[in-house]
This record gives structure tokens, C-alpha cells and sequence, in this order.
């Protein structure tokens, strides 16, 4: 485990019944089970903001080591997207900017 996830209140991987869905629906499910995973991890932001706390997507983890974990063979499902909520982590390295530029400032 990263330690910036250590102290977190808790995480979770997203699975999605992957092939048999896309056998069924066709090729545009692929997107669309993303943008689903994507609209519960903006879900997660809001509710974890709402109670006072934090939250990030997960946007680099080891798949094949979930499915191992999780026993899962083949590619009926697949892990899709991870998250994590719990305090905030202050990251020295980011800077924030104002979202537009004021007068005088060049945009």
C-alpha cells in the first residue's frame, strides 16, 4: 500500500461484468462502463465533501492482482476503476491556480 492511502477510511475497487456485456450490447459499452464507474466516483467525491472528508479516484493499480485476489478467471469482469475516501492529504508538489485569469492577465 502507498503510504499517502495508508490513513484512509477505506477504499474500493470497481468490477464490472465486462465481456458478456459487450458480447450483448456491442462495442459502445465499453465507454459507457467507464463514464458508469466515472459517475459513481464523482458520487463518492460529493457525499465524502458533503461529511467533511476527502476522496480520490485511483488511477494507477494492478488489475490482474485484484482479479487474482478476488479469484476471478477470464474476462467476464474486470476491474474498472478504484477509489478511496478518507482526510485530505496535502500534496506540496500540486499547485493551484484561479480558474480564470484576472485583469491584466493574459489568458
Amino acid at each position: 500500500m502507498q503510504e499517502i492511502a495508508s490513513h484512509g477510511c477505506f477504499s474500493l475497487g470497481m468490477v464490472a461484468h465486462f465481456e458478456p456485456t459487450l458480447r450483448e450490447k456491442s462495442v459502445w459499452m465499453y465507454p459507457r462502463l467507464f463514464w458508469e464507474t466515472g459517475v459513481l466516483g464523482q458520487v463518492l467525491y460529493l457525499e465524502a465533501h458533503a461529511v467533511g472528508i476527502s476522496a480520490t479516484g485511483i488511477g494507477c493499480y494492478f488489475d490482474d492482482h485484484v482479479h487474482e485476489l478476488l479469484g476471478l478467471k477470464g474476462s467476464n469482469y474486470q476491474s474498472l476503476y478504484h477509489f478511496t475516501v478518507g482526510g485530505p492529504v496535502l500534496d506540496k508538489r500540486i499547485m493551484s491556480l484561479p480558474a480564470y485569469p484576472g485583469p491584466g492577465i493574459d489568458a
